[in-house]
């Protein structure tokens, strides 16, 4: 069996095994099995398992524009007893035995360095035979919530009772902790094929963004713990990766760490086929390989449409219905209205896929006037010293098409997230008048002085965003799953007996999850999921006015 540091083999966790964690379904949550192990491990090799009951909350935080996951640990430490528990072991530390006389080190007990060397190793894993059935798409990779995290600040806190003492830990995945501190002398040109690149000019010395970004996430990822040329895990980059259709001169400044570098092209990153959208960068939270895709691609894959109907795209999972956690999954099934367009083929679980409450948030009036307008970029062009400004593809009708076409309709046969029968599928983002004849817009500057299409990710592009991010968005409070994940695709149904209205057409339908947050309190466990919706199933009928 792999150790709890196959992603990580230079780092410190080398004898401290995954046997020892998938013996047993040690613990049970929401009265379902559940292999639960959380270990507290620091640089010096000292490791302690918690206690499950110990740990007071655990909230492990999914966000589609993060890179990975983050999240907050609340443990139990009266009498700082983490510190002072008989429980704590030693590791072998790179082969050689931190115990020895070789290695001064006082190991009789556990201590915080504070240095983001401490970790927490977290493996959580249901026993969901008893639903083999409707989770059979999903292996044990998707349904274990398993990761290395950096503890990035430690406080402590005063419990509800007497002399109660607790521990909050913030972490972030341990990867993305290695590139936020490392300065790396990072530059394009060092891949151009010249020997001699001091004579080069800075187009041949430029390189794709994607391939930028690629291997600015391997030189991040490319040093262990002391200092071998070796990966801190093994396979970095997935094969879903988007090169890119834009080229950049880049340099690392002095001052700026791996993840800055990695911000700074994708801001400039543009996708290599039409609508050359931005794209999304995302670790794997199991294998923690990195994917590099577009925003078009992922809705492409929420569902897939036929002439005999709508069934789950490959990012679609599940489907949540209006209903309490007491109706049985054919009272459920019965009671759905079927909103047009809802895939057929995903599951519904009893118990985990009912929503009794729900929160709508609708796009805020300020938000769609101040953001959600045309974008004039400004450029300077050194060779003819000529000042640029693009309009045409940053226009807000350009950049309202672009969505309708790439996150809306979509460029396929069947138009997205309807059924084989509709028509037609209606956009949820409404332009007035002042808008589209410029009256309210906004300027930026861009310092590529070439192809206006180079300069998209500045204007069209990051308004897309918005439109996607900023848009009609519903929360919904449900029992915990562990392979919900953000970048994957929901529904949201109601009951036969629901009183209709065209509110309806904004609150049901399919989602795309923004933000998952896995929350263990105790004995229970809840997701809180936020999805956002781009589309309407009937013609809304929009007067324009100013």
């Amino acid at each position: 069996m792999a150790n709890f540091n196959t992603p990580y083999a230079e780092t410190y966790f080398e004898n401290l095994n995954e046997t020892q964690a998938q013996g047993t379904f040690n613990y049970r949550i929401n009265n379902v099995p559940y292999m639960y192990y959380v270990y507290l491990v620091n640089g010096n090799g000292n490791y302690v398992q918690l206690n499950p009951e110990s740990i007071v909350n655990l909230s492990i935080n999914d966000n589609i524009l993060d890179y990975s996951q983050t999240g907050t640990a609340l443990i139990r430490d009266d009498n700082e007893v983490l510190q002072r528990s008989s429980f704590t072991k030693l590791l072998t530390y790179l082969g050689e035995d931190i115990s020895s006389d070789a290695v001064d080190l006082d190991l009789t007990d556990f201590f915080f360095r504070n240095d983001c060397r401490d970790f927490l190793y977290i493996y959580i894993k249901p026993d969901l035979s008893s639903y083999d059935e409707e989770v059979k798409m999903f292996n044990d990779s998707q349904i274990t919530l398993r990761g290395i995290f950096s503890i990035v600040k430690n406080e402590e806190v005063t419990g509800t009772g007497n002399n109660t003492k607790l521990k909050k830990l913030d972490f972030i995945d341990s990867s993305v902790e290695y590139l936020r501190e490392k300065n790396i002398s990072f530059s394009t040109a060092n891949f151009t094929n010249s020997n001699n690149i001091d004579d080069l000019d800075d187009s041949n010395r430029e390189m794709f963004t994607g391939l930028a970004i690629r291997e600015i996430i391997i030189e991040g990822l490319a040093m262990g713990s002391k200092g071998e040329n070796q990966p801190l895990n093994g396979n970095v980059i997935s094969d879903n990766w988007e090169i890119g259709t834009t080229k950049i001169f880049y340099s690392s400044p002095g001052e700026s760490n791996a993840i800055e570098d990695l911000e700074y092209i994708l801001q400039r990153h543009t996708s290599s086929q039409p609508p050359f959208d931005f794209c999304l960068l995302r670790q794997d939270r199991f294998t923690k390989e990195w994917s590099l895709y577009s925003m078009k691609s992922l809705y492409e894959n929420a569902i897939a449409q036929n002439e005999t109907g709508a069934s789950g795209g490959i990012m679609h999972t599940e489907t949540f219905v209006l209903g309490t956690t007491s109706d049985t999954k054919e009272e459920i099934d019965n009671k759905r209205q079927k909103t047009p367009g809802l895939p057929e083929n995903n599951f519904t679980l009893p118990d985990y896929s009912y929503v009794d409450d729900y929160t709508f948030f609708d796009m805020y009036g300020l938000t769609s006037q101040r953001d959600l307008v045309t974008t004039a970029v400004h450029s300077y062009q050194l060779n003819d010293k000529q000042f640029q400004i693009d309009l045409t593809n940053n226009n807000i009708e350009t950049c309202y098409d672009a969505y309708y076409d790439a996150y809306v309709r979509g460029e396929k046969e069947y138009p997205l997230f309807v059924a084989a029968d509709k028509e037609n599928i209606f956009s949820n983002l409404f332009l007035n008048t002042l808008r589209k004849f410029n009256v309210n817009f906004k300027n930026d500057f861009s310092i590529n002085d070439k192809e206006p299409d180079q300069r998209l990710g500045q204007g069209r592009n990051k308004v897309l965003r918005d439109m996607i991010f900023k848009n009609n968005a519903i929360e919904l409070s449900v029992a915990g799953l562990t392979f919900r994940e953000a970048s994957k695709f929901f529904s949201f149904d109601k009951p036969n007996n629901f009183l209709e209205g065209r509110v309806d057409d904004k609150i049901f339908g399919t989602y795309l999850a923004v933000n998952v947050s896995h929350n263990f309190v105790g004995e229970s466990y809840s997701n809180k999921i936020i999805g956002v919706k781009t589309y309407l199933y009937d013609n809304p009928f929009i007067q324009e006015v100013l």
